[in-house]
C-alpha cells in the first residue's frame, strides 16, 4: 500500500554522473575503466568499490551508448 503511494523510493544512488567530490571521481574512474573493457573484478580490485555497484554503473553506462 505505502509503496504504491510512493512512500518508499529506495536509497539514492551514491555514484552517478552528477555526484560531487570523491563519489564523482570514483564514478568517472569506473566509467573510464569500463570504456577500456576492463573486467568488473579488476575494477573492483583497483577502486575498492563493491562489484554490485560497478555492475549498476555498467548497466547505466551501457544504456547511454
Amino acid at each position: 500500500m505505502a509503496k504504491k503511494r510512493g512512500a518508499f523510493r529506495g536509497k539514492p544512488k551514491k555514484y552517478h554522473a552528477e555526484a560531487k567530490g570523491k563519489d564523482r571521481l570514483a564514478y568517472k574512474e569506473v566509467v573510464r575503466l569500463l570504456g577500456e573493457n576492463e573486467s568488473v573484478m579488476n575494477i573492483h580490485r583497483e577502486t575498492g568499490l563493491a562489484r554490485n555497484t560497478i555492475y549498476a554503473i555498467k548497466k547505466e553506462f551501457e544504456s547511454k551508448k
